[in-house]
């Protein structure tokens, strides 16, 4: 049998570690993954605090250069950007040196880059997001004896900080976003897929809830292998769920149908939910017609205080109730009730349009809408006129709901959800043996 050990991605390696090992003739050898991408390479990664700011420094460095060439380019007859309108930050050179700092010093700075080539490229610009698509594709993978990157878990908080610095040096951050406690939150999410024997715990709480489960399966955990630094998980076979594209409508919309359905279980019937929307993590198998599911380290609770609120959120935008949506948004605490008009109105307008797939009497087409656009164009008032963050749980929440969401657009997937939801919906309530909260006066 198979194993991994301290895998995030379930590909060639994670940003925290990663081996592969084969049982034989009674014993446990290191055998290398034939699953590498073509600029893979085995490299040291630095350890100490000290090694791994001076891998971001020197990517700081390279960048102004960078840009600093650009620029002169630029400036000398005939001379233009390589891309009109681009900055001049986001060369193809700068590129490189992001991808190949950031594949080096992998740990927090890798998975925030993955994190980010996750997203619709209206909402960052194209040219980064091909940027961060080329570090989930392009991780080197790990020295054979290596089971856990050494100073990962240290240099969590130093790793984020870095990474937010070049960020806002190359293409700027816009305020409003409450970085701070997003930054807190990011960095508890690390810190726990840091412990190996929590994730363990997560998968195997995962696997007794889908044990019945017709489309999903997880992987079981080898209890005797696992330490706070060393994961031993069954390997499973497939391919992730970007990959899926040249699969037949019906497949697609099957695997698309059964993705929303287990959020929906997640969140509003297990309570518990594995938040990394990473497409790898998704694992389709044509022979079974099963998809494997992998990565349990940022797998969180949600208490029946939010959910109970959340869920009457997304059925108010189902059933095309605006003034509900804004009430059980105060009740939610998305809202202090003293907004602005302007905001109000963009907040519950960006909640109908998260909810038109729910609220479609027929199929929805995922990929013929313009979700993203139309909320990117919401978001200059959303920043400058919330008066509070949103809830702490909704970080992890709408990441894994957007992934989802990006999966379903990616795959042109049409599917009928509002009786997916409708059917949770009252499956909910009578699990919770109650009647739905009214609205708070």
């Amino acid at each position: 049998m198979w194993l991994e050990l301290g895998a995030m991605l379930r590909t060639t390696c994670g940003p925290l570690g990663r081996a592969v090992r084969l049982p034989c003739a009674g014993a446990l050898r290191l055998r290398p993954h034939w699953w590498l991408s073509d600029r893979s390479r085995e490299r040291k990664v630095p350890a100490s605090r000290i090694s791994r700011l001076a891998s971001f420094g020197g990517l700081a460095v390279g960048l102004g250069l960078g840009a600093l060439a650009e620029v002169t380019k630029k400036s000398l007859p005939g001379g233009s950007l390589q891309h009109e309108g681009s900055s001049p930050f986001l060369t193809e050179a700068n590129a490189e040196r992001i991808v190949q700092t950031l594949c080096t010093v992998r740990g927090a700075a890798l998975k925030i880059g993955q994190m980010l080539s996750i997203q619709d490229n209206s909402l960052i610009s194209p040219q980064l997001q091909r940027v961060f698509e080329r570090v989930r594709q392009s991780a080197d993978f790990m020295p054979r004896w290596q089971m856990m990157y050494p100073g990962v878990a240290e240099s969590i908080q130093s790793d984020v900080q870095n990474l937010l610095a070049l960020l806002k040096m190359s293409v700027g951050l816009p305020e409003g976003l409450f970085a701070e406690q997003s930054l807190q939150t990011l960095q508890q999410e690390l810190a726990w897929e840091c412990d190996y024997r929590r994730e363990a715990a997560c998968a195997q709480t995962f696997k007794k809830l889908l044990a019945d489960d017709p489309f999903f399966r997880v992987p079981a955990v080898v209890e005797e292998l696992c330490t706070t630094r060393v994961l031993g998980m069954e390997l499973a076979g497939g391919i992730p769920l970007d990959q899926c594209q040249g699969l037949s409508q019906d497949i697609r919309n099957q695997i698309c149908f059964q993705l929303l359905r287990l959020c929906l279980r997640e969140l509003f019937e297990f309570r518990f939910m594995q938040t990394d929307p990473n497409w790898a993590n998704f694992l389709y198998d044509a022979s079974s017609h099963k998809v494997t599911l992998l990565d349990f380290g940022a797998s969180r609770a949600f208490g029946t205080e939010f959910t109970d609120h959340y869920i009457e959120v997304v059925k108010a935008a189902a059933d095309g109730d605006r003034d509900r949506v804004l009430q059980k948004s105060q009740d939610l605490k998305f809202l202090t009730g003293f907004e602005t008009k302007a905001f109000s109105d963009a907040h519950v307008e960006a909640v109908m349009i998260l909810g038109e797939p729910f609220a479609a009497s027929g199929s929805y087409d995922f990929g013929a809408g313009e979700t993203a656009r139309r909320i990117q164009g919401l978001i200059p008032v959303l920043l400058r006129h919330r008066l509070r963050p949103p809830p702490e749980e909704t970080y992890a929440l709408h990441r894994k709901l957007a992934g989802a969401f990006l999966a379903c657009a990616r795959l042109h997937a049409h599917i009928a959800c509002r009786d997916l939801f409708q059917d949770t919906y009252h499956r909910y309530w009578a699990s919770r043996q109650t009647l739905p909260l009214p609205a708070a006066s």
